[in-house]
């Protein structure tokens, strides 16, 4: 069997497709299910999936591995960690991957200048094996892992909600606008290769575990974690999000405004009114619509801008951009959108941001 070594992010994904986290995709994709999901948003069998999972190779390696019908794919090590199968290589232009996949060919968009650097080969094939004693991140669990946990809490309606931020006020007001629906919410902050400025991985779980057992009700919250490397590929990655999920177990999930967006790439809307595309039957997943949330002071707290009647100026934001300059320059950030207990930890942590 021929072997490459590959990077930890690539094992990474390997794992989440042997995992079935990424269900119904079942292997990095050959060429005929690539283009499928590029201009179909589906495999070529029609199941729906928005974005490629791919493994880039090397020019040396397209050309090494010929017509090989079994890889191991080994950590940097030389350790072999995962078994693909039925394998394919490929090449593919990757300025058409990039325009599908992102809607755009900026380079100032993260995930266009990440995909670049892949180049134009491609390995395809099943994963068939992955090593049983690897190290998963702290608080993760499988697919089937959860929707056990579930069934045995007996919890029949289960929301979703990502993030890859520190928890805001915000945050927790549409979590518990979901309470109000389902049995319980099931938050999932995503963990992994994030862009430059994002919140450092423990950073966002510690702050989700100082903020549960004293803000939400015992007994209806579950914290996962999922790693995941972002694309921001806006509307598309929104779809992959939701169909993770599901695969989860849970029957809802939120998406905000600018899910997945980065940079004003995307329309603050484009994110949910892509779901309009595909029925929730299909999807496996309902999806809650929530609008942007605002403190209001002459409402005297968070509500829907929708249904606000006050205008910008009673409304207190902060962006992201403000909150890091904030916890720059050593200031507690507006107890109105962030528990103290957030603003302290991250005033207290040395480099916070990635």
């Amino acid at each position: 069997m021929k072997r490459i070594k590959v990077a930890p992010a690539v094992l990474r994904e390997a794992y989440n497709i042997f995992d079935g986290v990424y269900a119904p995709v079942s292997g990095f994709l050959k060429r005929s299910d690539l283009e499928s999901v590029l201009f179909n948003m589906r495999l070529s069998e029609g199941g729906i999936w928005p974005i490629p999972i791919v493994l880039n190779i090397s020019e040396r390696e397209y050309r090494d591995l010929g017509d090989a019908e079994q890889i191991s794919l080994t950590d940097e090590r030389g350790k072999t960690r995962v078994v693909l199968d039925d394998v394919e290589v490929y090449e593919y232009d990757r300025e058409i991957y990039v325009r599908q996949v992102f809607g755009t060919d900026s380079n100032d968009h993260p995930g266009v200048a990440a995909a670049r650097q892949g180049g134009k080969y491609f390995l395809g094939g099943e994963v068939k094996w992955a090593d049983p004693n690897r190290k998963n991140p702290a608080r993760y669990f499988t697919p089937s892992q959860t929707r056990d946990l579930f069934r045995k809490k007996g919890w029949r309606t289960v929301v979703a909600f990502q993030t890859r931020n520190i928890p805001h006020r915000s945050h927790e007001f549409l979590q518990k606008q979901a309470l109000k629906i389902a049995d319980a919410v099931f938050i999932q902050p995503v963990i992994g290769k994030k862009k430059k400025g994002d919140f450092k991985d423990e950073l966002i779980l510690k702050g989700y575990e100082s903020l549960l057992e004293k803000y939400y009700p015992q007994g209806r919250y579950y914290l996962a974690s999922l790693p995941l490397q972002m694309r921001y590929a806006g509307p598309k990655e929104a779809v992959m999000h939701a169909l993770i999920r599901r695969n989860f177990g849970c029957s809802h999930m939120i998406i905000g405004r600018d899910h997945a967006g980065v940079n004003g790439f995307y329309g603050p809307l484009e994110a949910q009114n892509i779901f309009d595309e595909f029925s929730s039957e299909e999807l496996g997943i309902e999806i809650l619509k929530f609008g942007e949330v605002k403190h209001c002071s002459a409402c005297g707290g968070l509500n829907f801008a929708s249904t606000c009647p006050h205008n910008g100026e009673d409304h207190i934001s902060l962006s992201g951009t403000g909150i890091r300059e904030m916890i720059s320059r050593g200031q507690k950030l507006p107890e109105e959108l962030v528990r103290p207990e957030i603003s302290e930890l991250l005033l207290n942590h040395p480099d916070p941001f990635v």
